[in-house]
């Protein structure tokens, strides 16, 4: 009989040096590629099952169902989905506990293991194809978890609707498994059911710094009870309720929580929260354990682990507290960084100022400065604020623009520490080496506005009446605090040392331009060298 031509097969050897030669494997017709009539009937009624007895090995995933958990993730995860904390939060687990708590005695308690594998495995968004199977997950309890669940398998005879065509896929399979918790029988007068918000605030704690191999729920609750392997026995079969992994403050609207190094635990009683809190206070990070914390040659790889880390703990109530305070905190600095962007939009109209102006702000005191020493926490009277820039200029450009206030003195180089600039706006801060510095570049650009060009002047042209000068102000008080809170101590210590020398006289006064007026803190000093 005659081959036909849409005939796909091709000898294991001689696909493969076909493959080697470069030459592309014979694909299959799409009419190779449609299942039969026959197929089709096949896949529309329901497989024989097999009662498994629980004996054998759980089957084999398909490659497309790669395991994502082993077998102690796959017990953890169930556990905690049926603990006292997700009975008491959950309304629809605890209402289907209760009906199932009326039936007979061989049945009471019994849930579809399906059921709560939904619950187990919800939180972790896994598609299903990477979903473990019954059966693995039988083995798991069976295996791990055999003094806390309960499993059994449900045989039930397949009713006559089940051999119809319209069998559809997800009905593949008759019967199951169900699970119960050991202690079901007192699962009706078991105190959580009572529990407020409060209570259970009281049994949770905020763990930080979990070392990264644990940066999972499995994981934290497998590094929380081997932290409490040597506390706690057999008496305490299930020592954490419930694991929650706050948003970070990254993250975006609608993302899932992924653990960060910090969680909030909560555990079957206050006694397991006491030890943590004894144990691995809040101390400060990475400070090394007291010596009577534990004997470092008798412990679990987990407190190892957690003395290299830094692991601490802290009550959940406290927690809450410091949270709140952090976010007022925040809260008023952006609001003081906001006011403090707020200033006028100061323009020079006119070269031609009011002679009586002029004289009426000369007769008016300025108010006392406060004066930079050594011990101040950042130097005043040194931070100017800039306005009306060109939007594509830079760093380079500003520096060259801004010292040209001090051509004509002997500090030319020096003068400006540092331009706080974004690329894109028309705004910066200037931090000048000291007030005298600050005060003369002010004038300077007061005396002589000037615009920018384009973005790479950097000397300055006149403005027209279109066009916004150059403005500088010397921020002080609340907003000059404000600012300076933002930058590193050590930066801070240099600039206060810088402004200390200057004032100090180590350094010659500055004269920012021949036709500067000089404050009368500048004329003062210059009487005194001279004298």
């Amino acid at each position: 009989m005659a081959a036909s031509p849409s005939f796909a097969f091709i000898p294991r050897n001689v696909s493969k040096n076909r493959k080697q030669q470069g030459t592309s494997a014979h694909l299959p017709s799409p009419l190779s590629s449609e299942p039969t009539l026959s197929a089709k009937r096949e896949s529309s009624y329901p497989r024989p099952f097999v009662i498994d007895k629980g004996k054998g090995k759980a089957p084999e995933p398909t490659p497309s169902s790669k395991a994502v958990y082993n077998e102690k993730d796959i017990y953890i995860l169930v556990v905690l989905a049926f603990s006292d904390y997700a009975l008491w939060i959950d309304s629809d687990l605890r209402r289907k506990t209760e009906e199932s708590l009326q039936r007979e005695e061989h049945d009471a308690g019994f849930l579809p293991l399906s059921y709560l594998m939904r619950r187990a495995f919800s939180r972790e968004n896994l598609g299903h194809e990477h979903m473990p199977t019954e059966a693995s997950v039988v083995k798991a309890i069976r295996t791990y978890a055999g003094d806390v669940l309960e499993v059994r398998m449900l045989v039930s005879a397949p009713s006559a609707s089940a051999w119809h065509p319209s069998w559809t896929p997800e009905r593949d399979s008759v019967g199951g498994y169900e699970v119960r918790r050991k202690d079901w029988s007192t699962l009706s007068e078991n105190a959580t059911r009572d529990f407020t918000r409060a209570q259970w605030d009281d049994h949770t704690i905020y763990m930080e710094n979990i070392p990264p191999q644990y940066h999972t729920i499995p994981g934290i609750i497998r590094f929380t009870q081997g932290l409490l392997s040597r506390y706690t026995g057999a008496s305490t079969p299930t020592p954490v309720q419930n694991v929650t992994l706050p948003p970070h403050h990254l993250d975006k609207p609608g993302d899932r929580p992924k653990c960060k190094g910090f969680a909030l635990i909560t555990l079957y009683n206050t006694d397991l929260c006491r030890i943590f809190l004894e144990r691995w206070p809040w101390r400060s990070p990475f400070q090394p354990p007291k010596s009577d914390d534990f004997d470092l040659a008798d412990v679990s790889l987990e407190t190892k682990e957690a003395s290299k880390f830094g692991f601490r703990t802290i009550s959940k109530v406290r927690w809450d507290e410091l949270n709140q305070e952090y976010l007022t905190y925040r809260q008023r600095l952006i609001d003081e960084l906001a006011n403090a962007h707020e200033l006028p939009d100061v323009r020079v109209d006119s070269h031609v100022r009011d002679d009586a102006s002029v004289v009426l702000e000369d007769s008016i005191p300025s108010p006392p400065r406060n004066v930079t020493t050594v011990s101040s926490s950042y130097p005043f009277g040194c931070l100017v604020f800039s306005r009306n820039l060109h939007p594509e200029t830079n760093k380079t450009t500003l520096r060259a623009l801004f010292t040209t206030a001090f051509k004509s003195s002997p500090l030319d180089t020096g003068s400006l520490d540092y331009i706080d600039f974004n690329k894109g706006m028309d705004t910066c801060y200037l931090r000048l080496a000291s007030p005298d510095h600050a005060r003369a570049l002010v004038d300077h650009f007061s005396s002589q506005p000037v615009v920018q060009s384009h973005g790479l002047d950097d000397a300055g042209k006149n403005f027209g009446a279109s066009e916004k000068a150059i403005t500088t102000e010397i921020i002080e008080g609340k907003k000059e605090e404000v600012y300076w809170e933002k930058v590193p101590e050590k930066i801070r210590r240099q600039a206060v040392e810088k402004a200390v020398k200057v004032l100090s006289g180590n350094q010659p006064p500055i004269s920012a331009h021949p036709t500067q007026v000089h404050s009368e803190e500048s004329r003062s000093r210059k009487r005194r060298k001279r004298g």
